[in-house]
């Protein structure tokens, strides 16, 4: 890419009870790349809103009510396409970058169009700083093998996620129906079974916390919110109307899942997240939209 060109990217961040100083640090990285706009999506209550002074580059939005992450991002796709941007960027508030991160994303895009002529989206390599478990990927990895379904690596978590704006027209939005979990996800395989491509840069790493983290004796162990139970097994169920995904995908997907059930023992409260999974199967089932 040249040097001197630089295309507009909107860089959408989705707060919720956000940690300010995190947040700050996450701003201060994303002004440095000079054309970007910085939409700050706001899905907190009203008591509890983020403050902070909005300025050309940064946008504000407080939304009526939490939208989550699928709504946020439907309306960033939407800014993005009207606005004439040519990325669109999805970061999570907890989301640590390095320096000259949208710089070496946007870099790495031209780079890998030059290999990959139908490239709509791509996004860095990710770690979690607090928790590391190679058991349960060698798992992921078998059902994966056996169901011939798709590699992480073209299946992007939502935070990092760069896409190319003239994409959205033929692939569409992110679902707001999804709310929080799989809309990532969703949205990948859509675009992969309109035949469009999606890499992860190998070269450019960003730190990210999936789920919630324990310490039990000298062991960390992780688990999710009963939120996260209740929208990760009914989408999981959602997955199976689209159209635009293939049937091996849909049953790794609800699979994997399912199999993040065990993890419940570990919740500070493991009567609500197994009634909130039990929810989320049976709403799943019925295709009930909250």
């Amino acid at each position: 890419m040249d040097k001197m060109f630089k295309p507009a990217v909107l860089i959408t961040i989705v707060l919720y009870q956000p940690d300010q100083s995190k947040l700050l640090n996450l701003i201060d990285v994303c002004s440095q790349y000079e054309k970007s706009k910085i939409l700050l999506f706001d899905n907190t209550e009203a008591s509890q809103v983020f403050e902070y002074a909005s300025t050309k580059s940064i946008i504000i939005l407080k939304s009526p009510k939490n939208v989550g992450v699928g709504g946020a991002h439907y309306f960033a796709c939407q800014m993005a396409e009207e606005k004439n941007f040519e990325f669109v960027l999805f970061l999570d508030q907890d989301s640590q970058l390095p320096e000259d991160f949208i710089m070496d994303m946007v870099s790495g895009f031209y780079r890998l169009k030059n290999l990959h002529p139908r490239l709509c989206a791509i996004g860095p390599t990710w770690d979690d700083p607090e928790f590391k478990n190679s058991k349960t990927k060698a798992i992921k990895d078998k059902l994966r093998n056996l169901l011939k379904a798709p590699n992480l690596k073209q299946v992007l978590i939502s935070s990092g996620m760069l896409i190319w704006v003239p994409t959205l027209k033929h692939i569409g939005y992110p679902k707001k129906e999804y709310f929080i979990d799989l809309v990532d996800t969703e949205w990948c395989l859509r675009a992969l079974y309109k035949n469009y491509q999606i890499v992860m840069l190998p070269d450019v790493c960003m730190k990210h916390r999936i789920g919630e983290i324990k310490k039990i004796s000298k062991l960390f162990v992780q688990y999710e919110k009963p939120i996260r139970y209740y929208y990760s097994l009914r989408n999981s169920f959602f997955l199976f109307h689209e159209k635009n995904i293939l049937f091996s995908h849909k049953v790794f997907i609800l699979a994997g899942n399912l199999f993040k059930l065990r993890k419940i023992i570990f919740s500070p409260n493991p009567l609500q997240s197994l009634v909130a999974a039990f929810r989320g199967v049976i709403d799943g089932f019925c295709m009930k939209k909250v």
